[in-house]
């Protein structure tokens, strides 16, 4: 497949893709701007990582990363969910830059959102894009969650700022530590959850598990956790995870990309969107 055929087939399938949201037709076109604008860039502003984003001016830390998140959280609609009124409590686990921050006030302007990021370089554009943007209802933290607070280890990649795989466990980012500040979920939540969003490599069944032991767990409606499976050097827990959901009587849906043929140990991304039975008791 030549280059240009592949940048075709490309541009149909996310012309289907973005004009197939179960948005509304103003949500929709900005998203499709953005993507024609990241797909064939005519003017970037490179010097100072900035790009527009479905409207948002959006600081970044690399071009790779922000196109992988772009496309899976605007255009995949990882983090979709429905809402039961119009200003849910949005809980943001591992935000990153704040791309999931910035969709969830896209398509609930009047959410309220509470965000944990802790990596240095990530948490300063987080910072930077929530100010930029004028975002109200958000609050922002600079900490990892662990069921051990205190001062941590935080593994990085000096070369690449605001890597998606950094973590507090060096058998997921296997590069140089610093230290962060750890802090329990379980303190910070103290009402009603419409949506929690985990994406902390690796660390999320012991999140799950403190909240859930703390009986915190029952305050969250509906989730999207995301599983980092077959970490190389760890044990799978799995099994785990889905016992602490099935035990908190929670349902669950979950989705995953195999490759083919299949492999034994690969390391695997999966999906977990769960949600209370019978809503919050």
């Amino acid at each position: 497949m030549t280059g240009f055929t592949y940048r075709a087939v490309d541009f149909i399938r996310a012309y289907r893709q973005v004009h197939g949201l179960t948005l509304e037709t103003d949500i929709k076109k900005k998203i499709w701007k953005t993507w024609l604008c990241l797909a064939f860039p005519v003017q970037h502003a490179a010097k100072d990582n900035i790009a527009d984003i479905a409207g948002y001016k959006v600081k970044y830390c690399t071009r790779q990363s922000l196109l992988y998140l772009f496309r899976n959280i605007f255009i995949n609609q990882e983090y979709l969910f429905a809402s039961r009124r119009p200003n849910p409590f949005i809980v943001d686990c591992g935000s990153n830059i704040g791309m999931s921050v910035l969709y969830f006030k896209l398509v609930y302007p009047e959410a309220s959102i509470l965000a944990f990021e802790p990596d240095e370089e990530a948490f300063a554009c987080l910072e930077a894009n929530v100010s930029a943007n004028n975002l109200g209802s958000v609050k922002i933290n600079k900490k990892a969650l662990s069921k051990n607070p205190g001062e941590v280890d935080f593994f990085y990649y000096p070369d690449n700022p605001g890597a998606l795989s950094m973590s507090l466990s060096n058998q997921r980012a296997p590069g140089p530590s610093r230290k962060v500040v750890a802090v329990r979920l379980s303190d910070f939540l103290h009402r009603e959850v419409d949506f929690l969003k985990m994406d902390i490599e690796g660390e999320e069944t012991e999140v799950i598990e403190e909240i859930h032991s703390t009986g915190k767990l029952r305050f969250i409606e509906q989730m999207v956790i995301e599983y980092h499976h077959q970490i190389p050097g760890t044990v799978p827990e799995l099994s785990i995870m889905l016992a602490l959901l099935e035990d908190a009587r929670f349902g669950y849906q979950i989705g995953s990309i195999l490759e083919r043929p299949f492999k034994t140990g690969l390391f695997q991304d999966i999906m977990i969107y769960a949600y209370r039975k019978g809503g919050i008791s």
